[in-house]
């Protein structure tokens, strides 16, 4: 199973954790209602590690897990100044996991100190605020609390919230455990469940025609787990990404429209311009007079 030559098969960076950074993406998506970001996609949280933009956009993330990490109730922003102190509370509490991070004590610093980091040290900073935000967020726990209660399957891709990927796989077979992740669309990850593999997540499909091909090849194995995912694509991911798609061509139809709209009345408008009398200047002997 393999998706078009143009996918990026593979988010995490060799210079970071994939387990730490699949995390940090999971839960951002699964509790955006908690941790106020604009982050749908395992690309811009990407973009946001590597800081290709600039470091605001990863300035903001860092301080709004941090904020969920203790427990903030309040939507507005924390600042760079809150940064120290709320680390040194964080870490005060989470000794045991900092242990197994490349954390440095001088991220507590400053905000600027944590930006300056490597990216591996910038995705471990931000799994360890996010496992502090899971542990002891009362919101966060209320909503796995909530969903633990419900005893059900996963959400399925066509639920009205449309959020991304819970913090467990959307399915796990033999050696191989399936990642879902998207938001308005679906991205299906593969991670290997080897000493060499583990951590490394390969992008299988993120089309309707790569999800069909990708289930056509687990329906034809033989035991019965892969044929129940296979039809978990089709009967789920597969009609959900078309239905997005149809909905992203209308709203593109309905911009173009909108274009030649304007584009017709900015022609209409310099046509019907009222034409302005034009003054030649005189080629006589006294136009040289203004020059001179």
């Amino acid at each position: 199973m393999s998706p078009t030559a143009n996918s990026r098969t593979e988010v995490a960076n060799a210079n970071y954790s994939a387990a730490n950074f699949a995390s940090v993406f999971a839960v951002l998506s699964t509790f955006n209602s908690v941790i106020y970001t604009s982050i749908t996609e395992p690309e811009e949280l990407d973009d946001v590690v590597q800081c290709t933009e600039g470091p605001q956009k990863l300035r903001e993330l860092a301080l709004a897990v941090l904020a969920a990490a203790t427990g903030r109730k309040s939507k507005a922003p924390l600042s760079a100044v809150h940064w120290p102190k709320l680390c040194s509370e964080v870490a005060g509490s989470t000794v045991f996991i900092l242990k197994s991070l490349q954390v440095p004590e001088s991220v507590a610093d400053s905000l600027d100190a944590f930006v300056e980091q490597n990216t591996t040290v910038r995705v471990d900073v931000l799994y360890w605020l996010c496992e502090a935000a899971l542990m002891d967020n009362a919101a966060i726990k209320e909503m796995v609390d909530r969903e633990a209660n419900k005893m059900r399957k996963p959400t399925l891709a066509s639920t009205a919230n449309d959020s991304l990927v819970r913090l467990q796989p959307f399915a796990e077979i033999s050696k191989q455990r399936y990642w879902l992740f998207g938001n308005k669309t679906r991205q299906l990850y593969v991670e290997g469940l080897s000493q060499r593999a583990r951590g490394k997540l390969e992008l299988l499909a993120q089309t309707p025609e790569e999800f069909q091909g990708a289930a056509e090849e687990l329906q034809a194995q033989r035991n019965h787990a892969p044929k129940e995912l296979a039809e978990r694509l089709t009967e789920d991911i597969v009609p959900y990404l078309e239905t997005q798609i149809k909905k992203r061509e209308r709203v593109e139809r309905a911009l173009q429209r909108q274009a030649l709209a304007l584009a017709n009345v900015h022609i209409y408008e310099t046509r019907t311009r009222k034409r302005q009398r034009v003054n030649y200047m005189d080629d006589g002997p006294d136009a040289l007079d203004y020059y001179n």
